[in-house]
């Protein structure tokens, strides 16, 4: 009767089903089998049970035709507003999605579903959170597989950062604030989104703004924008986004305010723009929940054609200036000598002053002088100068 005999050998991490015909007739355990098969008919399928699922693809049909079957398993399903936490030996394994149905090996260890409600309760606690990272149970690969082929991340992990404020979104409805610290939300049954806004003074760069004046100068400017959001649920509910919103807003402003004045009225008012966009946007960014803290103008950059025209009228108008006062200073001269003249025509003694007065400035260049006739010859250009050195 030689080859009528198939031998089986499990392990202890092995079950098998014996099937005849393609169909189950019982299940096998760890050890040596031997099975008569006269016909050809048997065929074995063998389960490696540390692998702690059993997923089979006929295991629901089969578990309800044959008790031998469910003995072998735990047989859980979680409800369409639940998601489950499966426990082997007390550790975290992985998460079972709602409504799905899952079969566990009983000899392969301490196994324990804990179930969680979360459609009245999004909230993933913090030491939930640590122990699934830790196990790696929130990535697609440590899912359990059930019959859905598409595996998501069950929890949506946030940190809130101290300078930092979050709206909590689900299904695109604001639900609530979120302050400073880590969170984790439940996102199996609805769309869930964090929206984070900074807390703190931002500066907003409106830069490289090409803007035409009211006489038609091209301008390039750049302004900057100090801003802080100080209430976050107005921002949220007022505008999509609050930083493209103050944006467009301060650029709108700038070109209003620079639009309507030349090129003139700008360089000689240099506070014009930066009063006129406060005022043309503190209302619209207060209805919004942000303060305009301060605003100026960086840089206002000339085309390089009108830079050199504006360089020549400069240097024309300071010409001219110094033309001015060359001339008027000339004239104050002229005036002084006329006054001294007419002193000194009715005044002979202020004359003779005068007279001296030159004398001694000629003498300090002078080595030596000769006179003849007295101080009247000298008066009366009698001097003979020897050596004289002017």
């Amino acid at each position: 009767m030689f080859g009528l005999r198939k031998t089986l050998v499990l392990a202890e991490n092995q079950k098998a089903y014996l099937m005849r015909n393609k169909q189950f007739e019982r299940v096998l355990a760890q050890g040596k089998h031997s099975i008569w098969d006269l016909k050809n008919e048997v065929t074995f399928e063998i389960f490696d049970i540390s692998t702690m699922y059993y997923t089979e693809k006929f295991a629901k049909t089969r578990v309800s035709q044959f008790p031998q079957i469910a003995e072998l398993l735990h047989d859980w399903t979680i409800a369409n507003d639940e998601v489950g936490l499966f426990y082997m030996n007390e550790q975290l394994m992985g998460i079972v999605v709602p409504g799905e149905r899952v079969f566990v090996w009983k000899d392969a260890g301490e196994a324990r579903l804990e179930r969680i409600n979360i459609k009245d309760n999004v909230d993933v606690t913090s030491e939930l959170v640590t122990e699934i990272n830790r196990r790696n149970a929130n990535t697609a690969t440590s899912l359990i597989k059930t019959a859905r082929t598409k595996a998501v991340v069950p929890v949506a992990e946030v940190l809130v950062s101290s300078d930092q404020i979050g709206l909590l979104y689900l299904d695109g409805k604001l639900e609530r604030m979120l302050e400073p610290g880590k969170y984790g939300f439940w996102r199996l049954l609805q769309e869930v989104e964090v929206k984070l806004y900074e807390t703190k003074t931002q500066a907003n760069e409106i830069s490289g703004q090409e803007i035409l004046t009211k006489d038609r100068v091209s301008l390039r400017i750049n302004l900057t924008a100090h801003t802080r959001l100080v209430d976050v649920r107005q921002a949220a509910e007022k505008v999509v986004d609050v930083y493209d919103y103050i944006y467009k807003t301060m650029q709108l402003a700038l070109r209003e305010a620079v639009g309507t004045r030349t090129l003139d009225e700008l360089l000689v008012d240099k506070l014009y723009i930066n009063e006129t966009v406060r005022e043309l946007v503190e209302a619209d960014l207060t209805e919004v929940g942000v303060k305009l803290e301060r605003v100026g103008v960086k840089d206002i950059i000339l085309p390089g054609e009108m830079k050199a025209i504006l360089n020549q009228v400069v240097e024309a108008q300071k010409a001219a200036e110094a033309n001015v006062i060359k001339r008027r200073e000339e004239t104050a001269a002229t005036r002084s000598l006329h006054n001294t003249a007419k002193m000194m025509e009715n005044n002979p003694t202020l004359m003779r002053l005068k007279e001296l007065e030159s004398l001694e400035k000629i003498a300090e260049k002078v080595d030596s002088i000769k006179v003849y006739g007295g101080l009247n010859g000298l008066m009366n250009n009698t001097l003979s100068f020897n050596e004289l050195d002017v």
